[in-house]
C-alpha cells in the first residue's frame, strides 16, 4: 500500500468512527390519503387432523388431560380451516418507513388448562399474535404471562401447576432461546421486556414452549411497524390506512410458515391480496 492509499485509508476510517451509526426506526404520524390492503388467505384440501400428544409423558397428565384430551390423548388442532379458510395467520407489511401509530406494544399470554394461549380478547386467535421488534419499532415492548392453572384436588399443585415459558426466536431450522422463566403459582404473572438484540433477522418469529409441558405452544411475529392483522376464523383480514406506495407483504402460519407477495397501493383505495396455502 502506498503513502496515499494509506492517508485516504485513515481518513476514511476516522470519518466512519465521527460518524453516528444511524439504525432506521419507524416513524409514526399522520396518513393522509392512505389505502387498504385487503384479501383471505385460503387453504388448498380438507383441513388435516390434530396432532396428538400422550398426555402420560409429562406431569399433571390427569389434570392436563381435562382439556382438548381424550383418554389421556391431547388433541391440538394446528391447521385451522373455515369456508376454505386458514385461521391462525398473521399478515403483515415487512418494511416500511413510516405512517399510523402503533396500537400496543404489550402482548399476553396465558397458561390455561396446561395450553399456552394468547390472552381472551387480543385478537382472533388464541394460537398466534404480534410481538413488537424493539429495535425496528423504536418502541419498549413486553410479553405477559399470566399462569391460571392450579388442581385443588392434589396437595402438591393446589396453590398451582409450574409452568415454565420458554422463549426461542426461530429461524428457518435454527432456534435460539430469548427467555425462560418459570411461573409456578396460580395467578402469578411474569413481564418480560423484548431486547434490541432480538429478531435481528426477517422471517424470524418467537415460539414460546412449556419446559415441564412441551406440547404447550404459542407463536408470535415481531412486527417492525404497525401494518399487520391476524386474520379472522375464515381468513379474511383487512390493513388500513397504508401510504401508497410499493410494499413486501407477508403471511406466517405457526405450522405452514412463510408466503410472500408484492403489493402495491394507491391512495384512497383497495388493494387485494390473497394467499394460498396447502398441507406439507
Amino acid at each position: 500500500m502506498n503513502k496515499t492509499s494509506k492517508v485516504l485509508g485513515l481518513a476514511l476510517a476516522m470519518g466512519l468512527m465521527s460518524t453516528p451509526l444511524v439504525f432506521a426506526k419507524y416513524t409514526e404520524g399522520p396518513v393522509s390519503g392512505g389505502g387498504t390492503i385487503k384479501g383471505k388467505v385460503s387453504f388448498k384440501g380438507d383441513q388435516p387432523g390434530p396432532t396428538e400428544f400422550k398426555l402420560a409423558q409429562w406431569p399433571q397428565a390427569e389434570f392436563c388431560g381435562k382439556f382438548d384430551a381424550v383418554d389421556g390423548i391431547r388433541k391440538r388442532q394446528d391447521i385451522r380451516v373455515k369456508d376454505g379458510g386458514l385461521g391462525d395467520v398473521v399478515v403483515y407489511i415487512e418494511e416500511i418507513k413510516s405512517g399510523k401509530p402503533f396500537e400496543k406494544t404489550e402482548a399476553k399470554f396465558v397458561s390455561d388448562g396446561c395450553r399456552f394461549l394468547v390472552a381472551e380478547g387480543e385478537g382472533p386467535s388464541r394460537k398466534v399474535t404480534v410481538i413488537l421488534n424493539a429495535k425496528k419499532s423504536g418502541k419498549k415492548p413486553t410479553i405477559k404471562v399470566l399462569n391460571m392453572d392450579a388442581d385443588p384436588s392434589d396437595p402438591k399443585t393446589a396453590s398451582g401447576i409450574l409452568h415454565n415459558p420458554h422463549g426461542y426466536e426461530v429461524k428457518g431450522v435454527l432456534t435460539k432461546t430469548t427467555f425462560n422463566k418459570p411461573v409456578p403459582n396460580k395467578d402469578q404473572e411474569i413481564t418480560l421486556k423484548i431486547k434490541k438484540t432480538w429478531f435481528k433477522k426477517k422471517e424470524s418469529f418467537l415460539l414460546i414452549e412449556c419446559d415441564q409441558h412441551n406440547y404447550m405452544n404459542v407463536w408470535a411475529i415481531p412486527a417492525r411497524n404497525p401494518y399487520y392483522a391476524v386474520v379472522n376464523d375464515d381468513g379474511t383480514f383487512s390493513i388500513g390506512d397504508v401510504p401508497p406506495g410499493k410494499y413486501t407483504l407477508k403471511a406466517f402460519h405457526p405450522k405452514l410458515r412463510f408466503q410472500t407477495m408484492e403489493v402495491t397501493v394507491a391512495g384512497g383505495a383497495e388493494t387485494e391480496a390473497n394467499f394460498e396455502y396447502a398441507a406439507k
